[in-house]
């Protein structure tokens, strides 16, 4: 009986393929067994080289020197590789070297610098890839807590739209963090007259302004509770008028421009529109965070809170107010404010105004050339092609149409322009 070779080398072949494969994935996994790994806020080395970790944890705060990432590992040769990615999910920094391990298990250490950096001002959840030889081990995660030793309250008050008057302030709030301030300094080259006073005291402070516009508040001396206090100010160059009755309240603001704090600064705004404004919009960049509420008890007013870093920050709030069109005791008014006096026609390109003085020139156009063609008319008869009736027709038919104008003018627009 022949023996039938074909299926039989068929499953050789299929079993040397598999093995084949499996030898090739065996041989591109990285060889190293990790034992152990953690996050740390500092280390030590022993005499035989091996890290002992000082404050072992997964929680940090923005003043912390470094966040240390310990793995130990049993390898002979790796190339090693952290990869430390912020709250947004971008890589923030990368360390890696080629590692060698004589006795097993070996010690390995990196960090990343937080305190003063700008690690410090993302705080949230931290993620951590730790790769060997570009394949990843495993991923960790550490939180980043924001110290908060500061709060600013800003409060806009919106008086009249054209000419734009705005009144601001600033309450600022500090809580002890083993420092001590004698003044408190603020570029604001959007302010003027700008007085300060203690919050819990309603006492004046002194304000002096120095080089750049720079306001620096004397708090007096040290206080243990803290400090609360208000800086008052009219704010300049921050309101544009778009179109009549529509208005732009921007803010832009820089990390200098507040303090020389480098922690996290927590803020709330509200701004108070003048009485009958309506919201048409509110965008911001950077850490803005746009969930806003509104208030309607004397007129509208919006509040909304950011987390400010050492990043550029602001917002534009569009706000429509109608009640400075055509706005009575306003010599100046704003621009383009009698633009109600020429409305457009519907379903005419030209306004009633150009429309009006068109009707009455070609009227007096066409009776002026009927009387000037009457005497060619009478002596040729029926020879001519210039008809006197005919324009006359069309005259009186334009200073109909100039009438209907007119008419419509003072009938229809008035209640418009009162409102």
């Amino acid at each position: 009986m022949a023996l039938k070779t074909e299926p039989f080398v068929a499953i050789v072949t299929l079993i040397l393929i598999v093995g084949v494969q499996m030898c090739v994935n065996v041989q591109a996994a990285p060889a190293i067994v990790v034992v152990d790994h953690a996050f740390a806020k500092g280390y030590k080395y022993t005499r035989n080289g091996n890290v002992v970790l000082t404050n072992r944890t997964s929680t940090f705060t923005q003043d912390d020197n470094y966040v240390w990432s310990y793995v130990q590992a049993n390898f002979y040769s790796a190339n090693l590789t952290w990869n430390w990615y912020d709250p947004s999910g971008e890589l923030y920094r990368t360390v890696n070297w080629m590692a060698q391990c004589t006795t097993t298990p070996c010690s390995e250490i990196a960090g990343v610098r937080i305190s003063g950096t700008g690690a410090a001002s993302e705080p949230g959840i931290w993620r951590l890839d730790f790769l060997a030889d570009g394949v990843l081990i495993y991923s960790d995660y550490f939180q980043l807590i924001a110290v908060i030793n500061q709060f600013n309250y800003w409060n806009f008050t919106v008086v009249q739209s054209s000419p734009p008057r705005i009144h601001g302030s600033l309450r600022v709030v500090i809580r002890p963090n083993n420092l001590t301030w004698s003044s408190y300094s603020m570029y604001m080259p959007y302010a003027s007259n700008v007085t300060a006073y203690d919050y819990s005291t309603n006492q004046s402070l002194q304000t002096t302004i120095g080089t750049n516009n720079q306001v620096v508040v004397n708090l007096g001396g040290p206080k243990s509770a803290g400090y609360s206090f208000v800086v008052k100010f009219d704010v300049l160059y921050v309101l544009a008028e778009l179109s009549p009755g529509n208005f732009a309240f921007a803010w832009r603001e820089l990390p200098y421009e507040r303090s020389d704090d480098t922690h996290l600064v927590p803020e709330s705004f509200a701004v108070n529109l003048p009485q009958g404004a309506t919201l048409l919009d509110i965008v911001g960049y950077n850490v803005m965070n746009l969930n806003y509420s509104a208030r309607t008890e004397a007129g509208l007013s919006l509040d909304f809170t950011s987390n400010v870093t050492d990043k550029r920050f602001g917002w534009t709030l569009l706000y429509r107010d109608l009640s400075q069109v055509n706005a009575q005791g306003n010599p100046n008014g704003p621009v383009g404010s009698n633009s109600l006096s020429g409305p457009l026609l519907p379903l005419l390109p030209l306004t009633l105004g150009s429309l009006t003085v068109w009707a009455a020139v070609m009227s007096v156009f066409l009776l002026t050339a009927s009387e000037l063609v009457s005497p060619i008319y009478s002596r040729t008869g029926y020879g001519v092609l210039l008809n006197r009736k005919r324009l006359r027709l069309a005259a009186i038919l334009l200073v109909g149409l100039f009438i209907i104008c007119i008419a419509y003018q003072f009938i229809g627009l008035n209640p418009l322009i009162q409102r």
